[in-house]
């Protein structure tokens, strides 16, 4: 019985017992088990640094350079990156086996998932970081990330409150674009991290220090820009996967109206706010290599934060305002048409009235069916929109994926040195074919914001159902058609 002495509504047997969270997300979570597995194999094969170029001073060509200059810093990255490819490989094996009913798998699935992305954390932070400011940075940012695991742990462990999000049902969907989105962004950047625009020195010459990046060296500020903006992202998207999984800690916060879900939902569009914004200004700060270039990404970036701002003021002003002024209009303008019609239409009204009756006594047996036809409608339409925004999502962050990896390492490969009027890092199509460049990165550039753009519209049921959608994922395929066009054409 409820507060009112009314029995509640819904179905009286024994509820069913919830899925785990990783089941719900089970195919979300194979992507990112599978995407960290490549990454990190790939890492482990071609490790940051790069290798030896010649036989001298007590080294053999094809040595890891790594090994030679920072030895404790190799022993922590090989380790921590076949740690995460180790339990990369067993979550997508436990994901295969994985049932909604499974609940001693899905438990052993979260520790590996947390044991694989600490070891990502730990290899990015051993690869990436070259100097002090590096260090402190990511040190001081992923302590973030442990802090928040350590607290779940012990919530996890000692709560006992269980908690239950009533809108799960309702952000479900919601939830699967954020995996997806934060899976490419953490993969992404990883490899970015660890293989910094520019490159690397591979020798001593002119007083370089073999192994550092050589943009670190040309613009220092540049480089730090791109290595905050990145980790930024990096560590944003990792706090968004560990959010996702773990429900408990915040369902476990003391009531009031700033806890439960719906801070874990404030949470996750924080984080993934600023994993955009980290990957738009890492993209921005490692491509652009002159005044026009930069000046193009800056202003595409201030369209992308004109465009998110205007989207979620548009999403909460009109749903609670313009609805009610709308429809207070609406009744004004029923009112006004009923007093013309009681004016000039007095003698025609006992006929209409008559004619009105026996039509609604026809659709009264009519009504059924029409309204089951009606929902039959709509459940299918609402399921050919959902099929839609995850194809779109899922081809608008490959798009972002490929892009953002192609600006930071353009076509044509990178100077190694200052030689011959050229600086070493830049992009050798730049000297060679400047048109062609260009062409390349203005068409790059526009496929990637288009990207972030059409990720940032599928959030709104009704933005899908507008040509808008359908404008920016044209300039997104036409973007990126222009860019494999000026970059694989040789003449």
């Amino acid at each position: 019985m409820g507060p009112d002495g009314k029995k509640p509504s819904g179905p009286s047997s024994t509820p069913s017992v919830p899925s785990s969270t990783e089941y719900q997300l089970k195919k979300y979570l194979l992507l990112l088990a599978t995407l960290v597995a490549t990454v990190t194999y790939a890492a482990g094969l071609n490790l940051p640094g790069g290798v030896w170029q010649d036989t001298k001073d007590g080294h053999l060509v094809g040595d890891l350079i790594l090994h030679d200059t920072h030895y404790h810093r190799y022993l922590t990255f090989y380790y921590c990156n076949a740690t995460a490819f180790a339990a990369s490989v067993v979550v997508c094996l436990l994901l295969l086996i994985l049932d909604s009913e499974s609940k001693p798998w899905a438990a052993a699935l979260r520790v590996l998932m947390v044991l694989d992305l600490l070891g990502l954390m730990g290899a990015y932070a051993a690869g990436s970081c070259r100097d002090a400011f590096t260090t402190i940075y990511s040190s001081v940012i992923m302590s973030a990330v442990l802090a928040y695991i350590a607290i779940a742990f012990f919530v996890y462990v000692f709560s006992k409150k269980q908690g239950e999000d009533s809108e799960k049902h309702k952000r479900e969907d919601q939830h699967e674009v954020l995996m997806l989105l934060a899976t490419f962004v953490v993969t992404i950047t990883y490899v970015a991290g660890l293989n910094p625009p520019g490159g690397f020195w591979s020798n001593s010459q002119d007083g370089h220090r073999v192994s550092n990046p050589v943009l670190q060296e040309h613009n220092s500020s540049r480089y730090q820009a791109f290595f905050v903006c990145n980790t930024t992202a990096f560590v944003s998207s990792l706090l968004i996967i560990i959010l996702l999984l773990d429900k408990k800690l915040i369902l476990s916060l003391p009531a009031n109206k700033l806890s439960g879900p719906f801070v874990r939902f404030l949470a996750l569009y924080v984080f993934i706010i600023i994993a955009l914004f980290g990957l738009v200004g890492a993209y921005a700060a490692g491509s652009c290599r002159e005044l026009d270039t930069t000046t193009y990404v800056v202003c595409l970036i201030g369209v992308v934060l004109g465009y998110i701002f205007l989207q979620v003021a548009i999403t909460k002003a009109i749903p609670e305002n313009a609805t009610g002024w709308l429809k207070n209009i609406k009744e004004l303008f029923v009112e006004s048409s009923r007093g013309n019609e009681a004016l000039g239409k007095d003698e025609a009204s006992e006929a209409m009235e008559r004619a009105k009756t026996n039509e609604a006594s026809k659709r009264t047996n009519k009504a059924p069916v029409k309204a089951n036809a009606k929902e039959s409608r709509n459940s299918q339409a609402n399921e050919a929109l959902e099929k839609a925004r995850n194809l779109v999502i899922l081809l608008a962050t490959l798009v972002a994926s490929i892009t953002y990896q192609a600006g930071l390492d353009p076509p044509g490969g990178l100077w190694p040195d200052d030689q011959d009027g050229h600086k070493g890092g830049d992009p050798i199509l730049l000297t060679t074919h400047p048109t062609r460049y260009k062409v390349f990165f203005y068409s790059n550039s526009a496929a990637f914001v288009a990207s972030l753009i059409v990720i940032t519209m599928v959030q709104s049921s009704s933005l899908l159902k507008r040509h808008t959608l359908e404008a920016a994922m044209l300039l997104d395929l036409f973007g990126l058609i222009g860019a494999y066009a000026a970059g694989s054409a040789e003449m």
